[in-house]
């Protein structure tokens, strides 16, 4: 386990680092965009392709490759069949993702329609939305390759290019913002253009990284029977993993029936839910599916026990105090990262709503990362499938009903009841097939953490009761410091509550991280 949580410390070092250049990239955009038509436009037209970046580079991909190319590793004799594999499926991926585009690119007028049918009322914002979609969809090819080299680096136990792959599209947007918003119409022209120049960028990355172990050329590809293995386990696993984006997704079409703004609402709240999301949830599932793949292959049963147990474990111990967090701290959040320029007052009150509503599900998302990587390294994607039809039935009949009273709110917390019914669906159907125990020590230590993320709760609860009841009358540096010392204050409680009540030792935590 000591390579399997350096690993995750890898990946979630450089997720972090990309996540900080998001919060810079999403400060930037609600000062020049706010919560106006164009931002509204523009976060339609970049959802589609969001969605398969986010799906193919943290799902639905390497959770059909890896399992079949750690296949091919470990039973082909040399490197010869593995080449070949990783050729073959990057010229599938090459003959789907251009003609899909092509389709996409002129069928864009369409794809609005269905994606944002608020807007069907609205001429300037449909016909931005029509024209960012355009600029921006050519990034699918770009993030699909990219996702590809990045599964293959993942099997042979490389993280760190496609881990620091994402800090690149948001670098991307910063010097866009900059560079190209005074040559351009709008600032949304200029971040469209920045995703394509992103995606360019990732992709270079990965192929010289891809390097050090292949090189790979366009063919004619073949179908043969590891190709159809892939594309079994891919098709429903780009639903099955992408329940959170298709909920989100979701939640846009039906905020775009909404007044402007709350699409906009809804997806600077997304932001920053992402962070630990991405940082600890998709982190682990990254690096748990290649480990529990081999697990499963070598029939090494406590392994597979072992890893299952422990990332639950630390992904609670996690995401736990961090939903906590969120959910009382979300209007300071707001109000000192996102409040100025086109960003009004009015804006922070939904957009902190809308976080406190996601943070409701944090754990809960986490844990559908883990748990659909659970059926994903024994090459079943169509379980999580149907969990998740069921998933996104339960979300769009709580939208549609809290929408009437609730606004924007009322979609994030349909999004946050959607996954716990998700968690516990995938859970059940492992336990039934005996697929996963979960052992004396996470019950034990999954109650002694909630106990830590209760009494962390309350005094974060009178913290900002304390610090930011005037907000509005304190410069950003006061409030941002005053922000600083109550996380800190929080983190130290929580951390001295998890060492009192053994959760975890010190030996525990050095054993983790040592080199």
């Amino acid at each position: 386990m000591q390579g399997f949580f350096r690993s995750f410390f890898t990946v979630s070092s450089y997720t972090a680092f990309s996540r900080v250049l998001g919060f810079v990239r999403d400060i930037l955009i609600a000062k020049y965009l706010g919560s106006t038509v164009t931002a509204d436009a523009f976060f339609v037209a970049f959802r589609l392709p969001n969605f398969f970046r986010r799906v193919l580079a943290e799902g639905a991909y390497s959770a059909a490759l890896i399992p079949v190319f750690s296949g091919v590793v470990i039973d082909s004799k040399d490197d010869k069949e593995a080449a070949d594999f990783v050729e073959n499926t990057m010229s599938f991926l090459l003959c789907i993702t251009v003609p899909l585009t092509i389709i996409f690119y002129f069928g864009m007028p369409y794809i609005i329609q269905i994606l944002a049918p608020g807007f069907s009322d609205n001429k300037e914002a449909f016909d931005l939305a029509v024209h960012f979609g355009k600029i921006i969809f050519p990034y699918l090819i770009f993030i699909s390759l990219v996702a590809h080299f990045t599964s293959i680096m993942n099997v042979h136990g490389r993280f760190a290019a496609g881990s620091f792959a994402p800090a690149i599209l948001n670098m991307s947007f910063i010097l866009s913002l900059f560079i190209l918003t005074p040559l351009l119409p709008s600032a949304g022209h200029a971040l469209s253009y920045a995703v394509l120049i992103g995606g360019l960028f990732q992709f270079i990355l990965m192929y010289k990284a891809v390097l050090n172990f292949y090189r790979p050329r366009i063919r004619l590809p073949e179908l043969n029977v590891r190709i159809r293995k892939f594309f079994t386990l891919f098709m429903p696993g780009v639903i099955g993993s992408g329940v959170i984006q298709l909920n989100i997704i979701i939640g846009t079409i039906i905020a775009s029936l909404l007044p402007i703004g709350a699409i906009s609402h809804i997806y600077y709240a997304d932001r920053l839910n992402q962070l630990p999301l991405a940082i600890f949830g998709i982190a682990m599932g990254i690096v748990l599916l290649p480990s529990l793949s081999k697990a499963i292959k070598n029939n090494d049963k406590k392994k597979i026990h072992t890893t299952q147990n422990r990332s639950i474990e630390f992904c609670l111990l996690i995401s736990l105090p961090s939903a906590v967090g969120l959910y009382f701290l979300s209007e300071p959040i707001i109000y000192i990262l996102f409040e100025r320029g086109a960003f009004l007052s009015i804006d922070t009150l939904y957009t902190a709503s809308v976080l406190s509503m996601f943070a409701l599900g944090l754990p809960a998302y986490i844990l559908i990362k883990l748990l659909v990587t659970c059926f994903f390294a024994r090459e079943d994607t169509k379980t999580p499938l149907y969990v998740s039809i069921f998933s996104v039935a339960v979300n769009i009949i709580l939208s549609l009903i809290l929408i009437q009273s609730m606004r924007e709110v009322g979609i994030a917390l349909a999004t946050a009841i959607s996954a716990w019914f998700n968690v516990l669906l995938l859970y059940f159907v492992l336990k039934i097939r005996e697929n996963i125990i979960l052992d004396i020590r996470l019950i034990n230590n999954s109650i002694k953490t909630i106990i830590c993320s209760i009494v962390m709760g309350c005094v974060c609860y009178f913290l900002t009761l304390t610090f930011f009841p005037h907000m509005t009358i304190h410069s950003v540096i006061s409030n941002s410091g005053a922000l600083i010392l109550v996380i800190m204050i929080c983190k130290i409680i929580y951390i001295a509550m998890i060492f009192m009540l053994k959760v975890l030792t010190i030996d525990e935590l050095k054993k983790y991280i040592r080199k």
